[in-house]
């Protein structure tokens, strides 16, 4: 689990082009703690864990989800879909799987 964190931190901060130090200022943590956890070698609180995820953007769950966390694009397509009115849901489905039957 530590090594799938560490690679996760070390992914988000990277996919946002942020330095390690930014990360650092961002969300209080040390840049030698952020380099720890980075290396597998961090035993990181919680409470750091979180502010490490509010600070990549991210919440604590997808650090630490078994599996990979949904594409960012996916996810706000989901919330649009979610907040879309029913007709418009009934549609995109439709374009989406036109075979299927809408629920």
């Amino acid at each position: 689990m530590i090594k799938r964190l560490s690679t996760r931190v070390r992914a988000a901060r990277l996919a946002l082009g942020m330095p390690r130090r930014e990360l650092s200022i961002r969300s209080g943590v040390s840049p030698r703690y952020l380099a720890q956890l980075e290396a597998g070698e961090g035993n990181i609180s919680v409470l750091l864990l979180h502010r490490v995820a509010i600070a990549l953007n991210v919440t604590v769950e997808d650090l630490l989800a078994e599996r990979a966390p949904l594409d960012r694009d996916l996810v706000g397509v989901a919330q649009l879909f979610n907040a879309a009115p029913t007709p418009v849901q009934g549609r995109v489905r439709a374009l989406l799987a036109p075979h299927k039957p809408s629920p």
